[in-house]
């Protein structure tokens, strides 16, 4: 769910409910935030609703209806629902804007809001929109920034976006200064890390650690900073709670751990007063593949029948080819691979790549070392690459590209460093081969090996990966070099 991957951690400060001076958060409306950040929408519905009769004018209640309007629809991803829902919000932020404005959570609710209808309008191609309501929300921020310096929960918001903004491509750093936007990724996590660890230890602000600590786990993972914040390690319950159980599977997943993964997704509430979160079913099924393949086509097969959204679609298609090329049913697997094509929108960054891989010709060498090297399997994947020859398998230079690259982060997870250095460096030398993941992520890792030991080295590397582009899944590759470049400096 990589507009998941590539937005969550944006559409996250939407939920960033705080206790007010005027005590019009009271204990119903702070279990209402709770169950809001546990997918418990109708739950906390109901004790907004009873709220609402105590209090008209308690403008709390326009902001979480709001939160839990966004989080549907972050959750559903179906672009009809976002349109249908737009007056409803433009009515919420009204009743918002009436809170007195020397009141700095008039500020930071609206700001939330509009952060979540921008990522929603990034994620359905209005960008304009998108840029404006990302402006008004930094705009909202800073002036509170300036006004209450000491309005720590301000800062998880404002973090949030000056990560965002650090770790822009060069090609939009001008332009955003000259929009007006400054950020850093140092002083965005500083914020965040201030505020998490500030708030959760203040006894009236509890109730929401669940959320600070989301937010910052789940930026410091996009960005790859080793900060051990899992929301597991900052003692969050993470069963409680789908939107960290994906953090905390999304993090194990990506260090080798697809068992420990699944456990947490496993763990995942399935009550009816929990809203669904279809797109688990489809990172358990891809999590699966190189475990059990034919269990990871049940996983897929749900996620196409129940889930509402255009999206994965066709990455759901182009992984269930897989399972069944796995299986060694190649007529199903060449129906899913047409089914690519012919089903649902080239929108995420996943499904783009699907579009891109299912153009070539099914792999099954490096497919299998593919799956086997995600679940962590890695001596079982090196020997599926070293028992051929590159020239056997891999007939165009694309391909060479991504078995020299397979290898390269096989033996780096294993703690070969000098190994992997090598078959980086031998992805990067194929000729011919244009802008892809393999590369960027060659150039990325290359230099995040040698930051200890060669720091000139690591900056020249680190810059070649801001120089591909175009990618499914290339603004992650430069957040993380731009990342490692700022520790460099």
């Amino acid at each position: 769910m990589k507009k998941v991957t590539c937005y969550i951690f944006l559409f996250a400060t939407l939920l960033g409910m705080r206790a007010q001076a005027q005590s019009q958060y009271n204990a119903e409306l702070k279990q209402a935030f709770v169950l809001i950040t546990q997918m418990r929408f109708d739950e906390a519905k109901v004790l907004v609703a009873q709220e609402e009769k105590r209090q008209p004018s308690n403008q709390v209640t326009a902001y979480l209806r709001a939160a839990m309007v966004c989080c549907e629809l972050f959750v559903n991803e179906d672009a009809g629902i976002f349109d249908a829902a737009q007056p409803s919000l433009d009515e919420l932020m009204d009743e918002i804007e009436e809170m007195e404005e020397e009141n700095p959570f008039r500020n930071l609710f609206l700001a939330e809001v509009y952060i979540a209808r921008a990522t929603l309008n990034g994620k359905f191609k209005n960008n304009i929109k998108a840029a404006w309501q990302f402006y008004r929300a930094y705009d909202l921020l800073s002036q509170n920034a300036i006004e209450h310096p000491q309005f720590l929960p301000n800062n998880i918001p404002l973090g949030v976006l000056h990560v965002a903004i650090g770790s822009l491509p060069d090609d939009y750093q001008t332009l955003a200064s000259l929009l007006g936007f400054s950020g850093s990724i140092e002083n965005g996590l500083q914020m965040l890390h201030q505020a998490y660890y500030q708030l959760s230890a203040t006894p009236s602000l509890n109730f929401y650690a669940n959320y600070a600590g989301f937010v910052y786990s789940f930026v410091s993972f996009q960005l790859g900073v080793e900060n051990n914040s899992t929301p597991e390690n900052l003692g969050l319950k993470v069963g409680d709670s789908p939107f960290l159980i994906y953090t905390q599977a999304r993090i194990e997943w990506s260090n080798g751990n697809a068992k420990r993964a699944i456990h947490f997704l496993n763990k995942r509430p399935q009550k009816e007063n929990y809203t669904p979160f279809y797109h688990l079913d489809y990172l358990q099924g891809k999590m699966m593949i190189g475990l059990d393949p034919e269990a990871a086509t049940l996983y897929f097969i749900k996620y196409l029948k129940n889930s509402p959204s255009q999206m994965y679609i066709k990455s759901s298609y182009r992984y269930l080819s897989w399972c069944y090329l796995l299986l060694g049913n190649e007529t199903k697997a060449a129906q899913m691979r047409q089914n690519v094509f012919r089903y649902g929108e080239a929108q995420s960054g996943a499904d783009k790549q699907a579009l891109n891989e299912s153009k070539r010709e099914l792999n099954v060498t490096l497919i299998k070392a593919r799956v086997l090297f995600d679940t962590g399997l890695l001596v079982k994947a090196k020997n599926v690459l070293l028992q051929i020859a590159v020239e056997e398998c891999c007939a165009t230079p694309y391909f060479k590209a991504e078995y020299y690259y397979r290898l390269g982060r096989i033996h780096q997870e294993m703690g070969n460093t000098e190994e992997a250095l090598q078959w980086f460096k031998k992805a990067l030398a194929v000729p011919e081969v244009a802008s892809c993941y393999a590369l960027g992520n060659s150039a990325l890792q290359a230099g995040t090996l040698l930051v200890s030991t060669d720091a000139k080295q690591a900056y020249e590397y680190l810059k070649m990966a801001l120089t591909y582009k175009s990618y499914p899944f290339y603004e992650g590759i430069h957040q993380k070099a731009k990342t490692a470049l700022a520790q460099l400096d």
